[in-house]
């Protein structure tokens, strides 16, 4: 997990700030069951960006990126490399050679580099000071999530165990966020509140360490 955003804030220095981060709907940055949301994923939020999931199963929805994975692997020829060295050098190549070295008819004849010179300059630098935990709780109170209360009277949301209540045990629940006072609420299939409880491990520290477990 570290390393990923490790990559994403290198990506950010080189490039500028990223308004819409694109991913799969699989970890770091989603989840494929759609119980939760990722550290990473409401990491991004808080430092505002934008996080868009394509559905499962649907390479289509992110067409260009997946042309651009496929060029790269064709270009880099992972099979002929002697070690993992070798593919980083080929790889760096490659890159190199679709951003400044080919010319291609959607940029009218220019490469990349050329159609869009203003990238090399950082136009939307990226500052990491610019972390605002509040953005990922307005994100996180405008969804629902739908959990069952075990036999014991648990339930489990976003990685913590909670105690609903022996009373209401084998019942199903709706789990909201209460951004202000960063905690969930509770309520049963009627929309009658069961009860609130601390969102302890969604603290900006945890969000920020992306240390919260799923």
């Amino acid at each position: 997990m570290q390393a990923v955003i490790d990559c994403v804030r290198c990506v950010l220095w080189r490039w500028g700030f990223i308004q819409c981060f694109r991913a799969d709907n699989g970890a770091p940055f989603g989840d494929p069951t759609r119980q939760s949301l990722t550290p990473l994923n409401l990491c991004l939020r808080a430092l505002g960006m934008a996080v868009k999931l394509n559905p499962a199963r649907s390479p289509r929805k992110n067409a260009k990126v997946e042309r651009n994975q496929g060029t790269t692997a064709r270009w880099a020829d992972p099979a002929q490399c002697g070690d993992y060295l070798d593919l980083q050098e080929r790889l760096n190549q490659a890159v190199l050679d679709q951003r400044e070295n080919f010319p291609t008819r959607t940029c009218k004849g220019k490469t990349r580099a050329e159609r869009f010179p203003e990238l090399f300059s950082n136009p939307r630098k990226f500052n990491p000071g610019d972390f605002d935990i509040q953005r990922a709780y307005r994100h996180l109170a405008q969804g629902s999530w739908q959990r069952k209360i075990s036999s014991v009277g648990t339930t489990n949301v976003f990685g913590q165990v909670y105690q609903v209540g022996y009373q209401h045990r084998n019942q199903m629940l709706t789990a909201t966020f209460d951004a202000q006072n960063v905690q969930w609420k509770f309520s049963n299939e009627r929309g009658e509140l069961l009860k609130m409880m601390p969102a302890e491990n969604l603290t900006e520290k945890h969000i920020r360490s992306l240390s919260y477990c799923q």
